[in-house]
């Protein structure tokens, strides 16, 4: 009679290693899997990225979970019938994986893809073309509710950590050898069975043996491997996300017959002398098969490694900003600003007195603060009750709570003034923006120092050269902008008398090179300008002749209806371009995506995105048209892959043309866009900063923003927040062994500045009134 084995040691020994793995996990800071954007932000200095691993608290529970169960086990006195060593060590060995995996992390254990998913409408748009190349996809339709919920969790595909960012899938396949020859051997038994079979029929019949096909090699593990390839095919990704690549981690097979242990899978003890053999060629044919396929395969339980020496990655260094920086429209109007340029107050009465007016002139209920307005006016537009209600609790706790009483009555532009004035008091713009500049280039040179170049004589010799900097010729720095934002900036301060004297004005037209002189002449850094002496920005995609010409609002209006019409009549050109292409998200991309983040990448895919969103819904292409590509589903364009079109089954830029305002992002929306009261607008805000960010972003720059408004509403887009994705990953291309990835820098976001001149000028002379269109039609402008 056979006895049982006693587990009882094991137990005890399985409770302190899932103990130390707990001890390890708690002490481990998770923030060193998660993402972390390159956007510096100096309004909150609080990094902008990941705040949690999807699927990691549930697997966290579970370990709880079990050592509660060693412990009732323990206190049994019970022997357990099955040794709990194995599980545990599979705890650690997931553990250790996840540490080892290239960071972000962005999930643990999460269902992706499959049938499942992909029938309930998580699937990556159109797939006609892919199914007819795969029988077993199952189309999501209607017709199909017949299929069962078994059925469905078959076709389940579970990921076991989703790593670099979205990048990557991992799987862990824990199956013994013993599992793939047991395989092999009933694949065999039915090959048997077949060829006993039909020799028996052709004996009967016929005489002539029968050619038979070669058996296609398969077994769980190349299926693991398919179904793993066909779901990251299909699921949805982020803008600029590429298709995950696939790798499983096979803990408990070698990678070579040599650390095959005969005796423990209980094969036969024969080897000849030249070595050790597979126990059955399929299983280096499978390798060699998953491999072909694409899928990286790795090997071993990294037992071999204490889990007290697994440190997992380190946060990375804070990203550089480029010496090319990209002016966003906020900085233009910013730098303009007469808070930058005119004396400080000494005290907060005397900017109290500049910005806000006297109680009796007040121009609402004294007893509230009004509500803020998107449009800066202070009227709130299309805002709900509660939005208004967050947004006053936001202003009476703020920074400036103690102000609180000095706001009720006040316009909201008079309230956003004496907050930009103070806060200049405390941090001047020109002065922080110019130390940001010396240490970027501090960090550059850094950098060069580092990386090795061909010629590095010529580098020495650059160095020593730009370390004299301060006492010999100024550093080169370029600053840039978009038509769209140079535009911009010309309207909104091409609108006379609510500007005062004019100096804002001045400054925009030799910012943007329309007049001569110099850009900070009446300014209180006159003479301490440093690197922004004799400041020249460049414009991108210009004209042959370099210079920037304002256009009328009409001419920019049909200019862009003019791209709407060319984006749509070239759309089905280049949808099925991109379907036979590595299409990834972008075009025009000047620069080598391995010198940009991967933020940078996406950055620029989501906002060309939302830009020909935008304009396409200003078209209003002709009934027939729209007819004609609405009926046609008999085309072979296979849209799903082009990751501009369908994200997340939304409508983006589907076959149907019929552009409408429906699948614009919320912040796009006729009703949200902001209205100037005065000025004559063409493109509405958001629009020229999306501009903004495309271009920095395509060009592996650092954009300048004063506020984070459009940047906010596009970093809370769904389309960016896509399940088993981050907003970007880190790119590491050559620089494996550093703590900082290539690129620069995306956005750096400032405070911003509003526009004062006006309002100083107009509350000396004790003008207190509220400009409005009608008020700047009555009198006449300014000459400027």
């Amino acid at each position: 009679m056979s006895h049982s084995q006693d587990f009882t040691a094991n137990v005890h020994q399985a409770l302190s290693l899932t103990n130390e793995l707990l001890n390890h996990i708690e002490q481990f800071d998770l923030k060193k899997l998660m993402y972390r954007s390159p956007i510096s932000d100096r309004i909150k200095f609080e990094p902008w990225g990941q705040e949690d691993m999807m699927g990691f608290k549930k697997w966290l529970d579970g370990i709880y979970n079990h050592a509660k169960l060693l412990e009732a086990m323990i206190a049994s006195g019970i022997p357990p019938k099955d040794d709990p060593l194995p599980t545990v060590n599979n705890l650690i060995t997931f553990w250790k994986i996840i540490l080892t995996s290239t960071s972000p992390i962005v999930g643990i254990k999460m269902s992706m893809g499959g049938d499942k998913r992909l029938i309930n409408g998580f699937g990556n748009g159109d797939l006609k073309n892919k199914s007819s190349n795969n029988k077993s996809f199952i189309k999501k339709d209607k017709s199909k509710k017949a299929i069962s919920k078994e059925k469905q969790k078959e076709k389940e595909v579970w990921v076991d950590v989703i790593s670099n960012g979205g990048r990557e899938w991992i799987r862990i396949y824990s199956k013994k050898i013993s599992h793939l020859l047991a395989e092999f051997r009933e694949a065999d038994s039915y090959i048997n069975s077949d060829y006993d079979s039909d020799s028996t029929a052709s004996s009967s019949t016929s005489r002539q043996p029968k050619t038979k096909s070669p058996i296609e090699l398969d077994n769980t593990l190349i299926q693991t491997a398919k179904d793993l390839l066909r779901a990251a095919s299909l699921v949805d990704r982020i803008p600029g996300g590429p298709i995950p690549k696939v790798t499983i981690y096979l803990t408990r097979i070698p990678s070579s017959p040599s650390g095959f242990n005969l005796n423990q899978e209980n094969e036969d003890e024969n080897e000849d002398d030249s070595g050790p053999d597979w126990p059955d060629d399929r299983i280096p044919l499978t390798f060699e098969k998953i491999r072909e396929m694409g899928v990286e395969l790795k090997f071993g339980d990294l037992s071999e490694i204490p889990l007290s020496k697994v440190k997992g990655p380190e946060i990375p260094l804070d990203s550089i900003p480029s010496l090319k920086l990209n002016l966003d429209i906020t900085t233009l109007m910013g730098l303009c600003s007469d808070v930058l340029h005119y004396p400080l107050p000494l005290t907060k009465e005397e900017a109290a007195k500049r910005s806000l007016r006297p109680t009796n002139h007040l121009i609402g209920d004294s007893s509230k603060v009004l509500p803020r307005g998107r449009d800066g006016t202070g009227k709130g537009r299309n805002k709900g009750k509660q939005e208004q209600e967050e947004l006053e609790a936001e202003d009476s706790k703020d920074e400036f709570s103690s102000d609180y009483e000095l706001f009720k009555g006040q316009s909201q532009n008079s309230i956003e003034l004496y907050r930009c004035i103070l806060e200049e008091m405390e941090r001047p713009f020109i002065e922080e923006f110019n130390q940001v500049i010396e240490d970027a280039w501090k960090d550059e040179l850094k950098r060069r120092e580092t990386e090795r170049v061909p010629d590095i004589n010529s580098l020495s010799e650059n160095i020593e050269k730009n370390l004299r900097v301060k006492s010999n010729s100024p550093l080169k720095v370029e600053f840039w902008t978009t038509k769209e934002a140079a535009q911009y900036t010309y309207e909104a301060l091409s609108s006379g008398p609510a500007h005062g004297h004019g100096l804002e004005q001045r400054r925009m037209r030799r910012l943007l090179g329309l007049e001569k002189g110099d850009f900070f002449e009446e300014s209180r850094y006159k003479g301490k300008e440093g690197y922004l002496k004799d400041i020249k920005i460049n414009i991108f995609d210009l004209d042959d002749d370099k210079e920037f010409k304002p256009q009328s609002v009409e001419q920019v209006l049909e200019d862009a209806q003019k791209r709407g019409k060319n984006y749509i009549d070239s759309f089905q050109t280049s949808s099925k371009a991109n379907a036979t292409s590595n299409d990834n998200g972008l075009t025009g991309d000047s620069l080598k995506e391995e010198e940009k983040t991967g933020f940078h990448h996406t950055l620029a895919t989501i906002t060309e995105l939302f830009l020909n969103q935008y304009y396409n819904s200003l078209v209003n292409p002709s009934t027939d048209k729209q007819d004609n590509i609405s009926k046609d589903e008999d085309d072979d364009v296979d849209l799903s892959l082009n990751p501009r079109i369908k994200h997340q089954n939304k409508f983006i830029l589907s076959k149907q043309t019929s552009i409408s305002t429906s699948g614009l992002p919320n912040f796009l929306q006729p009703r949200k866009l902001p209205t100037p009261p005065i000025a004559k607008i063409s493109l509405p805000f958001p629009v020229v900063s999306l501009h903004s960010l495309n271009k920095g972003s395509l060009n592996g720059m650092t954009t300048i923003m004063m506020g984070t408004a459009t940047l906010k509403e596009v970093w809370s887009q769904n389309l960016w927040r896509i399940r088993g994705w981050e907003r970007g990953w880190y790119n590491w291309q050559g620089r494996e062994n550093s703590q900082r990835e290539r690129g620069y820098t995306s956005v750096i976001i400032f405070p911003y500045r509003v526009f004062g001149e006006g309002k100083r000028v107009r509350f000396e002379k004790g003008d207190y009134s509220y400009p409005t269109k009608d008020w700047w039609e009555i009198n006449p402008q300014e000459e400027i």
